[in-house]
């Protein structure tokens, strides 16, 4: 059978640019247009492309390096003097946002079906934190670099880290874990550890080297190969890709070639890679899905929005914030995206449906598609001048 990989990759380009154009011009967050092509032409829609096919495949190693590049831009452009100083501020909000959405998922779902081991579950992918749609928003807005942004993507690192190891520690309770709860430890913070010390001591020397080359932009070449060494090693080390990349981001950010490495990289991601991503949000969400129980999903959803709106919000009106920028530091942290979508996947893998059946990960995708869809409205209203 021909490949259709290419045309629909074509029709990805093109559309994509056709309607950020447009929700530029009527004043919506374009990420909103991308995600709408995906629902369009994935199963949602006219199924063009559908999940488990070949040329689905093609695509999706697209848009997987187009969310590495989008988490390493918002790297390169943390200012980690004020990242530092907003770091307790973001710990305290990412344990409310982490917590908050534990209890209201587990709640639900054993309201609904009586299973403490579905509910902790459930409760554990609630609290993840996708910041790709917030990242993307706030760079449309001018706002990433705000102290708002720094405790978003602070909090966010800091969630999806907790979720893991929560999710590790349900595996091993349930028996269908080969490690333990002290060896994931062990290796977030050996990679943790290790990612540091390259990234302070071996990054500048690396692009300083890149930079003597007599080559094509040599700088921009070697950071993305760096970029995708640390994604890499962060997915071996079963921590989020997007957490290495936004890592070395931040490292290459500190080095006198920030601005040459984020131009180059920023029109390498927008070309091509970071539309296909958010239109994928679009195809993986399939909003016919079958075994949809239609209350209990609608709880899931407003326990998902509650959980971070108040958990997050209200902790940052605690330490001092307005309720305005409260609010938008909730918002920001509203999105699951692919994080949640790991990690519901990963408990129906290696659990195989006995606690996390299709009714529950269809509630998680029906999530997922919502928070993305209402997250960039959310952050407009809240950042509004």
């Amino acid at each position: 059978m021909v490949s259709n990989a290419l045309i629909l990759l074509a029709a990805f380009i093109f559309f994509s640019k056709l309607l950020t154009d447009f929700f530029y011009k009527i004043n919506l967050p374009p990420v909103l247009g991308m995600i709408i092509i995906g629902l369009i032409l994935g199963p949602s829609g006219f199924a063009f492309i559908v999940p488990e096919t070949a040329d689905y495949e093609k695509l999706k190693f697209f848009a997987d390096i187009g969310v590495t590049i989008l988490l390493f831009m918002a790297g390169l452009e943390t200012d980690l003097r004020q990242m530092k100083s907003v770091g307790k501020n973001a710990l305290l909000v990412a344990l409310a946002g982490v917590f908050v959405p534990l209890g209201l998922g587990f709640g639900v779902t054993y309201l609904f079906y009586h299973s403490i081991m579905a509910s902790l579950i459930m409760g554990v992918v609630l609290t993840a934190t996708s910041v790709s749609i917030t990242v993307m928003t706030l760079m449309d807005m001018k706002k990433l670099k705000t102290v708002e942004g720094n405790i978003i993507l602070g909090a966010a690192i800091i969630d999806d880290i907790l979720g893991i190891l929560m999710l590790t520690f349900l595996f091993g309770f349930s028996g269908t874990s080969e490690g333990g709860l002290f060896s994931s430890l062990a290796v977030i913070f050996l990679y943790i550890v290790g990612a540091a010390l390259l990234g302070i001591f071996a990054f500048p020397r690396l692009l300083n080297f890149a930079s003597k080359m007599k080559a094509d932009r040599p700088v921009v070449s070697i950071s993305l190969a760096l970029l995708f060494c640390f994604a890499w090693a962060a997915q071996k080390a079963e921590i989020a890709a997007i957490t290495g990349a936004y890592l070395a981001g931040l490292f290459m950010g500190q080095t006198p070639f920030r601005h040459r490495i984020n131009e180059g990289v920023s029109m390498v991601g927008h070309t091509v890679f970071i539309s296909l991503f958010f239109i994928f949000i679009g195809v993986e969400t399939n909003l016919k899905v079958a075994n949809l129980n239609v209350l209990f999903t609608l709880f899931i959803i407003l326990a998902a929005i509650a959980g971070k709106l108040l958990g997050a919000g209200f902790t940052a009106r605690g330490i001092g914030f307005g309720w305005r920028r409260s609010l938008s530091i909730g918002a920001g942290m509203i999105p699951r995206g692919e994080v949640a979508l790991v990690l519901a996947s990963l408990v129906a893998t290696e659990m195989k449906g006995v606690h996390f059946t299709d009714t529950h990960f269809s509630a998680v995708v029906i999530m997922v598609a919502v928070t993305a869809l209402i997250t960039p409205f959310l952050l407009k209203f809240l950042f509004k001048d």
